[in-house]
């Protein structure tokens, strides 16, 4: 199911910037090769990172019917972007189901539960789900991620990431991008997030990591 272009205004016409090839985000970037393009032109390769100008997930478009998997291990950041999704769906009409982790090692298992719910988007939360995402993702490329505040090293074209100043972990297979944050996330914002990494998908921008403003 494709999403309407009007799901994100800033998505479909806003500037995206081609920031870096790889994985390394920039919310600064210093380079003179940096180009301005719009979703349209952006093509979509696995690791590159785009930088969105704004963020706007304020739509009537209903996505009813549409399936979220939400893998999350309870943490003060991970439960404010839980209450971002949940937001999100209940506002859009969509149907939301969570699977919970009681630590990093419990993750695979339910990642395996939320894959065996054939979702339509299965979401990751913050730094704990990295190092599973980063392989079980590339054993089921048939199926779209999505992961927030965090981001995996070497994604595959099926996995994207919103990432934001303070949330850029990579998990154990890297080093993030400067000092983690995760104690100004509120669920307001992660509504707004997560709306620009379903947009993204849904578009076909994806396997990419889009960059945003941290919350203030």
């Amino acid at each position: 199911m494709k999403i309407p272009r009007s799901l994100v205004p800033g998505l479909a016409a806003l500037a995206l910037s081609s920031a870096l090839v790889g994985c390394t985000a920039s919310f600064a970037p210093e380079t003179t090769a940096s180009t301005t393009a719009f979703a349209d032109d952006v093509v979509p390769e696995p690791g590159r990172t785009i930088e969105a100008a704004e963020i706007d997930a304020n739509t009537d478009t209903s996505l009813t019917g549409y399936r979220i998997a939400v893998v999350n291990v309870a943490s003060a950041g991970s439960d404010a972007m839980l209450d971002g999704v949940v937001a999100f769906a209940e506002e859009k009409n969509a149907d939301v189901e969570i699977f919970d982790a009681a630590d990093g090692d419990d993750v695979a298992g339910a990642v395996g539960d939320a894959i065996a719910a054939h979702p339509d988007l299965v979401v990751g939360l913050g730094e704990s789900v990295v190092d599973t995402f980063s392989f079980e993702t590339a054993q089921v490329l048939y199926q779209q991620f999505l992961i927030l505040g965090a981001q995996v090293a070497e994604p595959t074209a099926n996995v994207t990431a919103v990432i934001w100043e303070g949330a850029t972990s990579r998990g154990s297979a890297a080093s993030a991008d400067g000092d983690l944050n995760g104690a100004n996330v509120t669920a307001e914002f992660s509504r707004s997030v997560v709306g620009v990494g379903v947009a993204s998908i849904e578009y076909g921008v994806t396997g990419v990591i889009v960059a945003v403003d941290a919350p203030g």
